[in-house]
């Protein structure tokens, strides 16, 4: 299996075929924005604050991998956890996940197999198959977050996954 080949199988894993985890677009389906803004005693982030954490940095890579530039427009990285209260600005962040995700498929499918073994710019010295395997990486992460606050909040049907 070549890197692109298995870095499409992570990214679909991570997005929206559960695997060994719930994807993300599975962990998100079909919750309503006031469970998307809940958040337990003590917990710092919510469902929506962590969609909103992922949006921020899948698409600043992805403008990059493009070949765009993308400068950060925070100074901290908490700034990235952001949610709003209304249900129509929750389908909104949930449809902005759906197409950064599909963009990312899309550059993923048609990238050259080099691509991934150049260093990604600006900042990184690192190649973009390692940032794309991070990037992976910490959408699985927070897609598991995710469903432990459904769990908590109990929203999550185990019957989608992870009992």
């Amino acid at each position: 299996m070549s890197i692109k080949e298995t870095l499409l199988e992570q990214f679909n894993t991570c997005f929206e075929t559960n695997g060994w985890f719930v994807a993300v677009k599975n962990a998100i389906a079909g919750i309503s924005a006031e469970q998307a803004a809940w958040k337990p005693e003590g917990s710092d982030n919510s469902i929506w604050s962590l969609l909103s954490h992922m949006n921020y940095y899948n698409n600043a890579y992805l403008e990059r991998f493009q070949g765009r530039h993308f400068e950060y427009d925070i100074s901290d990285n908490d700034e990235t956890f952001t949610q709003s209260a209304s249900e129509d600005e929750w389908k909104a962040e949930v449809e902005r996940f759906a197409e950064i995700m599909n963009g990312w498929r899309r550059v993923l499918e048609s990238a050259d197999e080099s691509k991934f073994d150049d260093i990604a710019p600006p900042y990184n010295k690192s190649k973009w198959s390692e940032i794309i395997a991070n990037i992976n990486a910490h959408t699985a992460h927070h897609g598991g977050q995710i469903v432990l606050l459904r769990k908590l909040q109990g929203s999550w049907n185990p019957d989608k996954g992870v009992s």
